[in-house]
């Protein structure tokens, strides 16, 4: 799928939204994904999730990782279309880790997912995460 026929998609579901919108960062814009109206549907989670795994198949990822809550379903979309697994990096006592018997290998090839991106927070986040894990980012997406 193209970058024009997932745009097209979500026109479609009622994703893209024009406007002026107060972001959660405290940005303004014109332009808004509402993101839930693409996860709410399987089908289009997983067009969207697909087309971003094509985009991110040549770096060869082994395994994607993303930051709860938002970025759960893309990430898990996105490692489905890539054929590795998924896992997701949470906040404990405010600090951003890998819980839940979570792990990431030394050396390991990472794409970090995410929803949407407004100022890259979560995902630096993640960035750090993984490295601190030993895991080497090959890629970076988000819807």
């Amino acid at each position: 799928m193209s970058p024009q026929e997932v745009l097209a998609l979500l026109e479609r579901r009622g994703a893209m939204l024009s406007g002026h919108f107060l972001l959660s960062s405290g940005l303004h814009s014109d332009r808004f994904i509402q993101k839930f109206r693409i996860f709410e549907d399987p089908p289009t989670a997983e067009a969207v999730g697909s087309a971003l795994a094509d985009r991110l198949r040549a770096s060869n990822p082994q395994l994607v990782v993303s930051a709860a809550v938002g970025g759960i379903i893309p990430g898990y979309v996105v490692a489905k279309g890539l054929g590795v697994h998924d896992i997701f990096v949470e906040k404990e006592g405010g600090v951003p880790a890998l819980r839940r018997g979570f792990s990431i290998a030394p050396g390991q090839r990472v794409a970090v997912i995410e929803d949407v991106m407004t100022t890259g927070k979560s995902v630096a986040e993640v960035i750090d995460v993984v490295r601190r894990a030993g895991g080497e980012l090959v890629a970076i997406g988000a819807v």
